[in-house]
């Protein structure tokens, strides 16, 4: 797989309020990992980690892509849904 540069701006994550996760009485402890911290109820998701993780998936959906693989994208949430 070849790695290539992503414009993955952590300032813009923060304006448009990635870091901010589930409240803390909803969330799997799988994602102890990525939690920088606890605020107001909130957990505050690790930009940095989240930043790397991003730039590896879209590696992947690129190669994928170049090679004709089709995609399969679920949304939960009912703002998603049409």
């Amino acid at each position: 797989m070849t790695r290539r540069y992503w414009n993955i701006n952590l300032k813009e994550m923060i304006e448009v309020g990635v870091h901010f996760g589930h409240g803390i009485k909803k969330w799997n402890p799988k994602m102890a990992p990525y939690i920088s911290a606890k605020r107001k109820g909130t957990h505050i998701i690790n930009l940095a980690r989240t930043a790397r993780f991003l730039s590896e998936g879209c590696d992947l959906v690129f190669d994928a892509a170049s090679q004709g693989k089709s995609f399969l994208i679920v949304g939960t949430k009912k703002e998603q849904r049409i």
